[in-house]
């Protein structure tokens, strides 16, 4: 323009900075001569590109530069303000230090009574969501209704996501429903919420409306769909949503991937997550991870030690849940090599030793944090047990019970046809309970005779001897498997989950369940899978032992 003869307004500096802060080659080059021809003709402090130039330079990463630039400006207008806030909250991860730096910019706005705009508002949420500071966060909500901005569909996104990541589901769900529902944002929010939560049925159920609606959903609702069906044990269901993926182009995302070797891996089918996984094009650290750990808790510690081994060759960094898989493998058999990979991980990782003193502190400020969680007085209780410190354990049940904390009611379910069915110990609320619990008593009387028959293969295992106690035990399990036989065709397998762990008895009485019955039974709990095939327990092909 310049060579043309034609004078320079302060926009069109601004539109190309703009373009700097993109990923384009050498743009933080051209970014600077600009910001230097800028200077020449006088421009660099008028607003617009004052704004475009620390945008530029926070996308660049040169926050220094940035910061001069807005410490510079005498008159430092909401445009400003708006771009120093977002420049600090810019990338995927955001530290401590850079979110208080926009909470500390946003109080100084407040000072001067300048109005926030939407802007400003979705990016101090997005600080609150980044950091944990939920408590902050709604306090920023109670300004954004004041200035009535919380119809603003951006916003009414980033509040739903504050409420579901503080676990308060039911405020984040009122966000969600007052918002604008134009864009596939607060979808994705909404979505991806009640599966961090737990809430599978609700996200199934929002992901059909929002297909009714005529929307296209991303890779972010899919894969967050696919976590959904895994963790509700309806893999038909995820298998039509990796239908619909593939239809509508999308279906070979990484993160989709990713996602349906998860969702296979955990509702036991152990064969289709390895096909997935050698059609990925380049499989990340998580993809690796998943297909490790998957193995591992199927009991096959030689396929997931190969399949790290293998990870490393191809130059990929292992993370924490690598190592997590890898160990679990270990435990099944391989002690040797176990040793081996924790000596690797503290020498080439700097992996920290686990023991009871570190156990003990960190389930002890668990606590603090979150003194209704029954998850860690359970694991502070096992972490004394298991060191026979029997004083300490038994305080820690007396605190349970002082402060009305009561352990996660064990749950099991099963999915037959498009419905999932869910029990309890001892529930009786099923329609056809009486039908479940006869057949399970019948079936239990046949176990009870063939175990004392000495002369059936079956009394030599050396597992704990089945009692009548026992046998007449409806943990949540057995009612689920016995709904399974009754209502499955024979030749399907039983697959139940559970969200805590199998005890022994109830692995023992499997193994004779699936060879009275001469069916196969997959029994997944909150850490391992358990196939069973007529008395054959899978898992002990690798010297397994997991209870």
């Amino acid at each position: 323009m310049p060579q043309l003869g034609l004078k320079l307004n302060t926009y069109a500096p601004g539109s190309v900075l703009k373009a700097c802060g993109t990923n384009i080659k050498d743009s933080n080059q051209h970014g600077n001569a600009l910001h230097a021809f800028s200077v020449k003709l006088g421009l660099d402090l008028d607003d617009v590109v004052a704004t475009a130039l620390i945008d530029m330079y926070a996308k660049t990463g040169d926050l220094v530069d940035a910061i001069q630039i807005f410490k510079l400006m005498s008159d430092q207008s909401i445009f400003i303000y708006n771009a120093m806030i977002s420049g600090f909250l810019h990338g995927e991860t955001i530290s401590d230090e850079y979110a208080n730096e926009a909470f500390d910019l946003f109080s100084k706005m407040q000072k001067k009574k300048m109005k926030p705009s939407k802007f400003t508002f979705s990016s101090m949420l997005k600080a609150c969501n980044a950091i944990e500071a939920f408590d902050y966060g709604k306090q920023i909500h109670a300004q954004i209704c004041k200035w009535n901005l919380h119809l603003d569909e951006f916003i009414g996104s980033a509040l739903t996501n504050l409420y579901f990541l503080s676990g308060s589901v039911e405020d984040g769900a009122k966000c969600f429903v007052v918002t604008p529902k134009l864009d596939i944002v607060s979808w994705t929010s909404i979505i991806s919420g009640y599966v961090q939560n737990g809430h599978f049925g609700s996200a199934l159920a929002l992901f059909y409306e929002l297909l009714s609606f005529g929307m296209k959903p991303d890779e972010f609702i899919i894969s967050s769909m696919l976590g959904a069906c895994s963790n509700l044990a309806s893999p038909r269901s995820g298998q039509q949503i990796q239908g619909y993926a593939i239809k509508t182009g999308i279906g070979k995302f990484t993160i989709i991937q990713n996602s349906q070797i998860c969702m296979y891996a955990k509702s036991g089918d152990i064969d289709s997550s390895p096909l997935t996984f050698e059609e990925m094009e380049n499989p990340d650290v998580v993809s690796w991870s998943v297909m490790i750990s998957s193995n591992a808790q199927h009991g096959c510690a030689r396929k997931a030690l190969s399949l790290f081994e293998l990870m490393k060759g191809y130059g990929i960094a292992p993370n924490h849940i690598t190592f997590l898989g890898v160990l679990t493998a270990c435990s099944h058999g391989v002690l040797v090599k176990g040793l081996r990979f924790f000596e690797n991980m503290k020498k080439d990782y700097c992996m920290a030793v686990n023991d009871t003193v570190t156990g003990k502190r960190v389930a002890e400020r668990v606590i603090e944090l979150e003194p209704q969680g029954s998850t860690s007085y359970v694991l502070l209780y096992n972490i004394y047990n298991d060191a026979g410190i029997n004083l300490p354990a038994t305080k820690i049940r007396e605190l349970m019970k002082d402060r009305g904390v009561k352990k996660e009611l064990g749950l099991s379910w099963i999915e037959v046809g498009n419905e999932v069915q869910c029990f309890v110990v001892g529930d009786r609320s099923h329609p056809m309970s009486q039908v479940i619990y006869a057949c399970l008593e019948e079936m239990m009387k046949t176990i009870e005779k063939l175990v004392y028959i000495e002369e059936m293969p079956i009394s030599s295992i050396s597992e704990p001897k089945l009692n009548a106690s026992t046998v007449m035990n409806y943990h949540s399990e057995k009612l689920a498997v016995t709904y399974g036989i009754l209502s499955l065709p024979a030749s399907a397998p039983v697959k139940v989950m559970k969200n805590l762990r199998v005890f022994q008895d109830c692995h023992t009485m499997m193994k004779f369940l699936s060879r009275v019955e001469k069916r196969e039974i997959i029994l997944r709990d909150s850490i391992h899978f358990h196939h069973f095939r007529e008395d054959r327990d899978t898992l002990h092909n690798e010297n397994i032992d997991y209870h």
